[in-house]
């Protein structure tokens, strides 16, 4: 009876334990994981949020602005007094001596400032989308960061099994060369010797193991996750990419749409519409005022009234100030668009750079599958004869190692083909 509790316990405790610990991560939960709560991913998109509320707060210049401000005051001289700071449109008032209190209600709206407001509008609406495509860069970014880290992982867990199949092959190695030197077919030193290469092989297997480990700590905060948590990778997983059929095509591709040219595109824009605002300041300025007023002063009546008045102000003489300005706008503008012809010839050389890496890769696994056929009955060759007693052990130890490197070199080919391709579409803009 016991019994039955006991295992109806454990059952249900299987039942309610987590689901994604029996899952395993593929590259895709990896890389939804990341867009979701990547740090630098967050904080790109904060970045982006603050210049759409910029731009909301220019668009905001061109509408009409009201202001109310209330003075008390008493005094022996009569004096000036101001709003208080950071309130517009902003208020003034003449305060006589002895008590006084007034109020006013003031509304101001732009008429004509030779382009200035419009330019600071533009500008901050071209920051906006400039930081909207940093986040698709970054995003990209990221995307790449968690495919290098999932197949980098991917690989340590596929030598894990390469030096699982050493260790293994050595564990088996060792009982056949006890049984010769029983037989006196072979001296100790040929035991303690395969003795001792079981022991280095379950030395690399651990190690394996744990640089495996390792590897998931790093693929973690790739993603933004707590590094620790139980997570584990499917044992073969081949990433599909969709490639262009040629470099050029993948240039073309890149120039078109990689988020960082976009970005340095809208900032190129942004430089022209802050030399249009400092063009703006030379021109006339003309606001349209009105305020409705209510002044008591000690020994008088309440008095209300309204003024209405059209400002208009030309700067006349600034010292050469304003041309300063407008020259410096114009290098910032030049500038920019220097540094959007660099990034072009940047993401060029990236994409052309990434293509000879996948045609390296991929010659490399041709070369490497050769090489691991030959291991493998350099192996089997090696093992025949030591176990007839033709050949010394250490043809069989170095001939085990040498399929293990091959093993290891394919694998690493093979990666390797794979991370030159998610480089390529990052450098598109694809990823």
């Amino acid at each position: 009876m016991n019994g039955a509790i006991i295992w109806m316990v454990g059952w249900l405790l299987a039942l309610s334990a987590p689901v994604w610990a029996q899952q395993m991560l593929t590259l895709s939960d990896a890389l939804t994981a990341a867009e979701r709560q990547n740090p630098l991913l967050q904080a790109a998109r904060a970045r982006r949020d603050a210049a759409q509320a910029r731009a909301q707060m220019a668009s905001a210049m061109l509408l009409p602005q009201v202001s109310l401000s209330g003075w008390l005051a008493q005094g022996t001289v009569d004096n000036m007094l101001a709003s208080s700071p950071g309130v517009m449109p902003d208020s003034m008032r003449m305060a006589p001596r002895d008590q006084f209190a007034a109020s006013q209600l003031k509304l101001s709206v732009p008429l004509f400032t030779g382009g200035r407001l419009q330019g600071m509008i533009g500008a901050a609406r071209a920051e906006r989308d400039a930081m909207s495509e940093e986040v698709r860069e970054t995003v990209q970014e990221v995307r790449l960061e968690v495919t290098m880290r999932y197949l980098q992982a991917l690989l340590r867990r596929q030598l894990v099994e390469v030096a699982e199949k050493r260790y293994q092959a050595q564990q088996e190695q060792t009982p056949v060369i006890e049984q010769l030197y029983e037989s006196g077919k072979a001296p100790l030193a040929f035991v303690l010797r395969s003795r001792a290469a079981e022991a280095e092989a379950k030395q690399a297997w651990t190690t394996a193991r744990a640089e495996f480990r390792k590897s998931l700590l790093n693929l973690q905060t790739s993603i933004g996750a707590t590094p620790g948590e139980e997570i584990d990778l499917p044992l073969h997983q081949e990433p599909v990419f969709n490639l262009p059929a040629t470099p050029e095509a993948a240039v073309e591709r890149a120039l078109q749409q990689r988020p960082s040219l976009q970005a340095q595109r809208a900032r190129v824009q942004m430089a022209k519409l802050d030399r249009l605002v400092t063009e703006g300041a030379m021109r006339p300025q003309a606001y349209l005022t009105a305020s409705q007023d209510w002044v008591k002063v000690q020994g008088m009546s309440a008095q209300s009234g309204y003024t209405v008045a059209l400002a208009i102000s030309v700067p006349v003489w600034t010292g050469g100030q304003l041309q300063a300005q407008v020259r410096a706008a114009a290098a910032r503008e030049q500038e920019q668009m220097a540094l959007w012809r660099g990034q072009q010839l940047q993401v060029e050389n990236e994409v052309r750079q990434a293509w000879l890496d996948i045609e390296t890769a991929a010659a490399n696994i041709a070369t490497a599958e050769a090489a691991l056929k030959d291991a493998e009955e350099a192996y089997r060759v090696a093992t025949l004869r030591v176990n007839e007693g033709k050949a010394p052990l250490v043809e069989q130890i170095d001939a085990l190692a040498a399929l293990t490197e091959a093993r290891t070199r394919l694998l690493e080919a093979q990666t390797e083909h794979k991370l030159a391709q998610a480089r390529l579409l990052r450098a598109i803009g694809e990823l």
